[in-house]
């Protein structure tokens, strides 16, 4: 009330007459004051829009698909889990198979000499860090936990970079569209799709992304390259991002000691690093891989572009059928490559379409957007790019000088910061850098990433990281990897003369536009058969006596390959399945071996070999032929 006067202000005159107002209004300042705390670098207000949603959906995945948690390729990694708890081979694969029945699996899978093992062996990291929840839930349930984790990580990521670029309002935005997208929900079963999605979102985020970054970021950067590259073969994807980003501002500046450089080199080392040991240290054959084949460097390139448009076509179609908000956002990332040449954020997403199109050029197909996750955390910048153009100044966040360190943000102290404080004056604390910003505070994650990788490591090279036994094409009880302690008992058995005609017929399918590599085929044993002509799987890596040893889930992505292939064991299909007569029969419990004769379509006989095992997988199936060889 002001002197002299008997006439209360405004102000006091309410507060008198409503005593609770005041209060009432400082309750949403608090409220507002509590939204815009950060929790580990993202606003919480953000993350309350975000994640209950994405939660909501994964819990709505997992609880109703039932089978589809556990998908066909689980079957590796549910037995690698197994290996790393202390299971024997037989063990382990009865293991994942009391998870998912429906899978077809045996100890061969896992064999020395097989390509497909070789490379997912490699992927340790999922198996390890899944085992605490085994513990916890069982190989079904906790298999499941690192999946849902890696997508939380994610949008944990995506939302902290698009926050500190656009603001908080187009962080919401995009990371919450991203959380309503089919990939981002859907595979998030027992795979390591979403783990590498997150970590490629930790790569993203500490990009020198309009800004310059510290040495404790150059230490994420190198441990998520190991990490990635520990969880599928995507390890060009940081070095691409870097070194586009470094290209750009060479351009611009003209200066090649720039911010981009200590991302680039850290990336680009530890990358080589990673992939040298791996191709050292598992016995993978992936040459011509990016050719499908071809040899010349015009017929690599040729078949490369050819295969960069099946996965486009095949990408585009399934988002616009199944995932608008997916080709929307994507469609946006590439937009704003156009608005904004220059920029930081269209220089990552190019360097990440590079990398992700040399993945899945490579594979030979786009299946339902999987392969193409890792690029998520870079279109999500280029599409929060063009969500600031688009909304201008109402959303506006500008990110600052890049030549400064951005401030840290503002937090409450607490019982967790005094004592870091406090350690941070002993000589311990000094030694870590716990007295400098956090910026520059490199030793503790060295430190943490380096005890990370060598527990998984140590878990894994007692575990999942060994193979068993080679298994060869014939005979028939070395093919079962008999004596092995754990090769698999049959069902059934099914004599040769049936397993044969069965098996021409299927090959006269697959010369025929069929992709049926199953059945009297297996999809991973190694298979030795007479290539006949030079487009025939294995024609440049034949034997002395003519034959070859394939592994049919090497040319599965090829059609033109597996029609090939096709027309190599059916002599052009030209034989006849109903002629077959075995002159010769050695048997084994696992299968036979024989020597046969066929007719082919002009009368002429034809004489051979062939190895046959009998079905593990259920009594009603038929042998499989490991080996067929048509005498010379």
């Amino acid at each position: 009330m002001s002197a002299g006067t008997a006439i209360p202000d405004a102000q006091e005159k309410d507060t008198a007459l409503n005593p609770g107002h005041g209060a009432r209004r400082r309750v949403p300042d608090g409220v507002s004051s509590l939204l815009k705390r950060d929790v580990f670098g993202v606003r919480l207000g953000v993350l309350l829009l975000i994640f209950p949603v994405i939660l909501a959906g994964l819990g709505m995945q997992i609880t109703s698909r039932q089978y589809w948690n556990h998908p066909p390729d689980s079957r590796y990694y549910l037995t690698m889990m197994a290996r790393d708890m202390g299971y024997s081979w037989g063990q382990a694969v009865h293991a994942e198979l009391r998870v998912a029945p429906a899978n077809h699996l045996s100890p061969w899978y896992f064999a020395d000499n097989d390509p497909t093992w070789q490379m997912v062996r490699v992927r340790v990291l999922y198996p390890v860090l899944s085992l605490p929840f085994i513990w916890l839930w069982g190989l079904s349930g906790g298999s499941l936990a690192v999946p849902v984790l890696g997508t939380v990580l994610f949008i944990w990521a995506i939302a902290r970079v698009l926050q500190r670029l656009y603001g908080p309002a187009i962080a919401v935005i995009v990371a919450g569209g991203f959380s309503l997208t089919t990939p981002v929900n859907v595979f998030t079963w027992a795979g390591t799709d979403t783990l590498a999605m997150g970590l490629a979102g930790v790569i993203v985020l500490n990009l020198p992304i309009e800004r310059r970054i510290g040495k404790a970021n150059l230490v994420w950067l190198g441990a998520a390259s190991v990490f990635i590259a520990m969880t599928r073969q995507v390890g060009v994807l940081a070095p691409a991002m870097a070194g586009a980003g470094w290209l750009w501002l060479l351009v611009r500046e003209r200066n090649w000691r720039n911010r981009w450089l200590g991302s680039l080199v850290v990336t680009a080392a530890t990358t080589f690093v990673i992939q040298a040991l791996a191709m050292t240290l598992a016995n993978a054959n992936t040459a011509g891989v990016i050719g499908h084949g071809q040899t010349g460097y015009w017929g690599i390139l040729r078949q490369f572009v050819h295969y960069m448009k099946v996965v486009t076509e095949q990408a585009t179609t399934f988002m616009w059928h199944n995932d608008r908000m997916l080709y929307a956002l994507l469609i946006a990332a590439g937009i704003s490559v156009l608005a904004r040449f220059g920029s930081d954020a269209t220089a990552v997403f190019v360097g990440a379409v590079a990398s992700t199109y040399v993945l899945t050029a490579s594979v030979g197909f786009s299946s339902l957007m999987r392969y193409e996750m890792v690029m998520f955390p870079a279109a999500a910048v280029a599409a929060g790019q063009l969500v600031q153009l688009a909304l201008g100044d109402h959303l506006r966040h500008p990110a600052g000088d890049p030549e400064v360190l951005e401030p840290a943000p503002t937090r409450l102290r607490g019982w967790f910061s005094d004592r870091r404080a406090a350690a941070a004056l002993t000589k311990p604390g000094r030694l870590l850098g716990l007295d400098l910003p956090s910026r520059d505070r490199w030793k503790p994650q060295l430190v943490l990433n380096s005890l990370a990788l060598a527990a998984v490591m140590g878990v894994a090279l007692h575990g999942s990281w060994s193979s068993a036994a080679p298994a060869p094409t014939s005979p028939s009880y070395a093919a079962a990897q008999g004596g092995s302690g754990y090769a698999v008992t049959p069902l059934a058995t099914q004599s040769a003369e049936q397993t044969l005609k069965i098996f021409f017929h299927q090959a006269i399918g697959l010369a025929h536009d069929s992709t049926d590599l199953q059945d009297s085929l297996d999809w991973t044993h190694a298979m030795r058969y007479r290539p006949t002509a030079s487009d025939q799987p294995g024609w440049a890596t034949r034997d002395k006596d003519g034959t070859a040893v394939i592994n049919p889930n090497a040319i599965s992505a090829g059609r033109d390959l597996m029609e090939a292939y096709g027309r190599g064991l059916s002599l052009d299909s030209t034989v006849k399945p109903d002629t077959v007569k075995i002159l010769s029969r050695q048997v084994s419990e696992y299968g036979e071996d024989v020597t046969f004769t066929v007719q082919d379509s002009s009368g002429a006989t034809h004489q051979g070999t062939a190895t046959t095992l009998y079905p593990i997988w259920n009594k009603k199936d038929g042998s499989t032929v490991t080996s067929m060889v048509f005498d010379s």
